[in-house]
C-alpha cells in the first residue's frame, strides 16, 4: 500500500512538458488527442477558407485548379482523420476509464505510443502537402498518356 501511494504520490508531482510528452495517464493522453484535434480543426478551417475564397468569385486566380483540388482532398482528410476521429478518441480515452471505475486503460504505453503515431502522421500528412511537388501523385505514370491504349 505505501508502494501505490509512494508511486501516486511521485506521479503527480510531476509537472513540466516533458511529464506531458512521456505521460501514460488516460486523462492526460485524452487531453493531448482534444488539443491535437482542436489544432488539426483550424488547420483544416484554413483549407475550408482558402477554399471558399477561391470560389468567392469567377474565374479568380488565388489557387490554381490543382492546388484547389489538393486543398479540398486536404480539407476532407483533415477534418475526418485528424479532427473529428481523434476528438471521440479523446473523449473515450478520458471518460471511458471513468465510467467503469478503472484506474486507467488496459495498455497504457500502447494507448500513449497510439497518440504520438496519431500526432506524427498527422504532421507528416500535412508537410508532404506543404512540399508537394507535380509528377509526385500516387497514380501510375501511364494514366495520364492521353492515348486510348492507357486508359
Amino acid at each position: 500500500m505505501a508502494t501505490a501511494e509512494a508511486h501516486a504520490t511521485h506521479a503527480a508531482g510531476r509537472s513540466g512538458l516533458w511529464s506531458w510528452i512521456t505521460t501514460t495517464d488516460h486523462k492526460r493522453i485524452g487531453i493531448l488527442y482534444g488539443v491535437s484535434a482542436f489544432v488539426f480543426f483550424l488547420i483544416g478551417g484554413l483549407e475550408a477558407l482558402l477554399i471558399r475564397l477561391q470560389l468567392a468569385r469567377a474565374d479568380n486566380t488565388l489557387v490554381s485548379a490543382e492546388a484547389f483540388n489538393q486543398l479540398f482532398t486536404m480539407h476532407g482528410t483533415t477534418m475526418v482523420f485528424l479532427a473529428i476521429m481523434p476528438m471521440s478518441a479523446a473523449f473515450f480515452n478520458y471518460i471511458v476509464p471513468l465510467q467503469i471505475g478503472a484506474r486507467d486503460v488496459a495498455f497504457p504505453r500502447l494507448n500513449a505510443f497510439s497518440y504520438w503515431v496519431f500526432l506524427l502522421g498527422g504532421l507528416f500528412l500535412n508537410a508532404s502537402f506543404l512540399v508537394w511537388r507535380p509528377g509526385s501523385t500516387s497514380s501510375s505514370p501511364s494514366s495520364t498518356c492521353g492515348r486510348p491504349a492507357c486508359a
